[in-house]
């Protein structure tokens, strides 16, 4: 009896410590955070100092151990704007006193003088944007025309109506940004050097440049210009991969600039999830992990739904989300690349103005989904910021939306949830078993064939949902060179043409198949894998499916094969190929450590599936409050809207001796 009184009294340590979100108190004085948590802030030139430190003291008294400064959208002189903050044209206005816009810039500068203050007097980390996409402001851009960049009309790029930008190629921008770089590290990075955690370049850069300058950069390289492209495949791949490149060749060239300013001072540019989880391209996802330097760490924005306001979650931004998440977290491991991702507590990520608006707990779950997938690719996350505490017009404070939760609660539900966050980031890591080959030279030819500038879409990831959704660890790669394929279960070839696919995957494909992985492919591509398995031809699944041994060729389209809505025929592919045993409504992810389910859905869900442990917690109401423990190896629940289920595995003791 004395043996189990003290497993059970453990455990009900282990309990508390799994509610409350704290270890036990340490022995001896722990290491300074590895992992951060808090809020994006921005810095209003009205807002005194004292303000500013009730604001970030606030934050750090209630878990946050980071702020985000908010960046200068778009990159041009006014306080007074929704989001003002650093840029070029800030700088330039402030180091000439007779210019015009000089009063203003000045009230912007000591703006984020007095919050990197307030972050220091709190005790809490900042980090410092000092610009946006790659605009330079109105000045600049009228004083060089020549030098911004351009569709393949030869217009000036303006993305989305987000502001004219410059050429990072053109001489004329990389002089002055140099210029301005020196004097950010003057004025901010020196005398913050205990505050500043890293700098973020820029928010937001994604598309190309047709420009005269990008084009003697693509001619440097391939001995021709843009319109010498032709109809021409491979030289329109030529052009889509250059495009697809630039804002990679941008982060290279921005963050191999600030190592030589200041060595070993960590740099950013937060990309756009919209974008990122719809393509993977323009920019490459991959190659922004693989060729930066190491100073460089990847930011996504990685809201439930990343767009207006007025248009409601929906399953394909989840799924979208959930694949991007999991292989950003594979590329971070594969590069050694740590990267931040923003969560969402405002009206924006949570569609406060359509007809099914988020609330509390969609953005705790938010964070907490978002740290266990980067684990399960088995990458570093250095960091999770709420976006927005205060921006004007969306943020948790100054919305000027009618919200579905009280801001109060949801401050109280987003900082509790903070450190556990951290623990999360921590959490044992493990790898893809399932990836997707979705080879870039598919979107390469498109982009080249239609000279685009930004692309929305080539691949259906956002159809993929039983790959996203069900717990199963998934990741995109573009190809296959360079990854462990031993714990991999199945491939997934998405492009339909073997074209797109280079000889060498191809070969792993067939080395792949040759010992017993399973692949899932087209018609195409199918037929020339076939002399791997040497099987005969099946037909299986309705007709959907071809099954030639562990080869499995789609009949009518990839993605139909992974869609939510085929439970009745395809839940024994699901369970053949990708060893799923029984499909659940909402969102689920089960690592080492924890099992979360979420569910969106407007009417009550019941799940039930065996868990690959025993684990204890809690469901959790629509905000984010406690709502029935749990401690079993079988979930077996119902979950309302916006409910999810949080917990955490029971490890087994040993008797003490």
């Amino acid at each position: 009896m004395r043996v189990r009184r003290v497993e059970w009294g453990l455990w009900i340590a282990l309990t508390i410590i799994f509610v409350v979100g704290q270890p036990l108190a340490p022995t001896r004085a722990a290491p300074p955070p590895l992992t951060y948590a808090g809020w994006a802030v921005d810095a209003y030139p009205e807002d005194s100092a004292r303000e500013m430190q009730a604001t970030v003291r606030r934050m750090a008294d209630n878990g946050a151990n980071v702020v985000w400064i908010g960046h200068n959208n778009p990159g041009i002189v006014d306080p007074d704007k929704v989001e003002p903050g650093l840029s070029y044209a800030v700088y330039e206005a402030f180091i000439n006193p007779a210019d015009p816009r000089h009063g203003a810039a000045a009230a912007v500068v000591q703006a984020q003088h007095r919050m990197l203050a307030a972050c220091r007097a709190a005790g809490v980390k900042a980090v410092l944007p000092v610009g946006y996409q790659i605009q330079m402001g109105r000045v600049w851009n009228g004083d060089h025309p020549a030098d911004l960049r351009r569709d393949a009309a030869g217009q000036p790029l303006d993305i989305y109506g987000g502001g004219v930008s410059a050429s990072f190629y053109a001489p004329s921008y990389r002089r002055d940004i140099e210029a301005y770089y020196r004097w950010v590290e003057g004025e901010f990075v020196q005398p913050y050097a205990d505050v500043l955690l890293m700098l973020n370049l820029a928010d937001e850069p994604i598309g190309g440049d047709y420009s005269t300058h990008a084009e003697a950069a693509f001619r440097e390289m391939h001995g021709f210009g843009f319109d010498d492209v032709g109809d021409d495949p491979g030289r329109q791949r030529l052009l889509g991969q250059f495009q697809s490149r630039y804002v990679v060749e941008y982060a290279m060239w921005s963050a191999t600039l600030w190592d030589q300013i200041h060595p070993g001072l960590p740099v950013t540019m937060s990309f756009d999830g919209a974008q990122a989880r719809q393509t993977f391209t323009m920019p490459d996802v991959e190659a922004l992990f693989r060729d930066t330097p190491a100073n460089f760490c990847v930011t996504f924005d990685a809201y439930p739904r990343d767009g207006l306001p007025d248009v409601p979650l929906s399953d394909q931004d989840l799924v979208g989300l959930f694949l991007l998440a999991r292989s950003a977290g594979l590329y971070s491991a594969r590069y050694d690349k740590p990267l931040w991702l923003w969560a969402a507590a405002n009206s924006w990520g949570l569609s406060q103005a359509s007809s099914d608006p988020g609330t509390v707990s969609d953005a705790v779950a938010n964070g907490i989904m978002l740290a266990l997938l980067i684990r399960q690719g088995g990458g570093e996350l250095e960091g999770i910021a709420y976006w927005n505490y205060n921006v004007r017009e969306q943020g948790l404070y100054n919305d000027t939306h009618d919200t579905a939760y009280d801001t109060e609660t949801m401050f109280q539900g987003v900082s509790a949830v903070l450190p556990t966050l951290r623990r999360l980031m921590r959490s044992t890591p493990s790898r893809p078993e399932v990836l997707v080959l979705s080879p870039p030279a598919r979107s390469h030819e498109q982009i080249g064939a239609g000279r685009a500038s930004v692309l929305l879409e080539v691949q259906p990831y956002q159809r993929l949902a039983i790959l996203a959704k069900e717990g199963v660890n998934t990741a995109v790669v573009g190809a296959l060179d360079g990854y462990d394929l031993d714990g991999v279960r199945a491939i997934v070839a998405l492009s339909p043409s073997t074209d797109h696919f280079a000889a060498a995957d191809l070969d792993l494909l067939r080395q792949f198949l040759a010992r017993g992985g399973r692949v899932v492919t087209s018609p195409e591509l199918g037929a020339a894998l076939a002399d791997a398995v040497q099987a005969p031809t099946e037909p299986a699944w309705d007709g959907l499916v071809e099954q030639q041994g562990n080869l499995h060729v789609a009949q009518k389209g990839i993605a139909v094969l992974f869609e939510d809505a085929r439970h009745d025929t395809l839940s024994g592919f699901w369970r053949e190929v990708l060893g799923l045993e029984e499909p659940q409504p909402g969102y689920r992810i089960a690592t080492d450590d924890y099992v979360f389910h979420y569910h969106i859905g407007a009417e009550p869900a019941s799940v039930a599936w065996r868990l690959p442990f025993e684990v204890a917690g809690y469901r959790y109401d629509n905000l984010s409050r406690s709502a029935g423990w749990i401690h079993s190896n079988f979930l077996s629940t119902v979950l309302g809207r916006r409910e999810y289920v949080f917990l955490q595995r029971i490890w087994p003791f040993w008797p003490l001796a």
